[in-house]
């Protein structure tokens, strides 16, 4: 049953209208989409969340679609020197036959400089996502007054790769805390969307 979908930021507990963001190079091989939790790898790549490490395991939610790279953070700049990324995602194409090097890129197309945006998993960003229970059959789960304040885990939507809070992961394999319902569905909404931070031991913010 596919009903998970992104994870979003919607606020700033300290006032602000903006969301910390950050952008490093991207681990190889990672199709994950925007709105997936990310870490950093052991080799300072943006890859998606295993899902298992919880203590300094989620760096924030990716705010783009990976872009398969085939080597990690490939062509990313560094100090004094050019950006040499993958350029176009999709859709490149020869400019022109006497020039093999130049290409097209088709207006509106994605590029890739070998880095990735993300949100970071920061104390005072509040994101969104759709609430569920991994019990038994992965399913939607009704929203209720007595879930906010309480800490649930984060698992992926085998369906469709999104993830979602799940209800069935707490004490020790909990990730973030609720802290609201959506203000836009009823209370009792099955599959509703509940606003939550990320748990401070949980966030891999030194990354």
């Amino acid at each position: 049953m596919s009903f998970a979908d992104g994870i979003w930021p919607v606020q700033n507990l300290g006032g602000a209208v903006s969301f910390a963001m950050a952008y490093q190079p991207e681990e190889l091989s990672q199709t994950f989409y925007a709105g997936t939790p990310v870490e950093i790898y052991t080799d300072g790549g943006v890859k998606a969340w295993d899902g298992t490490t919880l203590t300094a395991g989620i760096a924030g939610f990716a705010a783009e679609n990976a872009n398969n790279l085939s080597a990690t953070g490939s062509g990313a700049p560094s100090g004094f020197s050019p950006i040499l990324g993958a350029g176009s995602v999709v859709g490149s194409y020869a400019a022109n036959p006497n020039q093999p090097l130049a290409v097209i890129t088709p207006p509106m197309v994605p590029m890739s400089d070998g880095r990735i945006r993300y949100w970071v998993a920061v104390p005072g960003t509040v994101f969104i996502g759709k609430l569920g229970t991994s019990s038994g059959t992965p399913a939607a789960y009704a929203t209720a007054l007595t879930q906010v304040g309480v800490a649930y885990g984060l698992t992926k939507d085998s369906g469709n790769n999104y993830w979602y809070v799940d209800v069935n992961k707490t004490s020790t394999n909990a990730a973030v805390t609720i802290v609201a319902l959506s203000p836009l569905e009823p209370v009792g909404t099955v599959g509703g969307h509940v606003l939550f931070t990320v748990l401070p031991a949980v966030a891999q913010i030194s990354a």
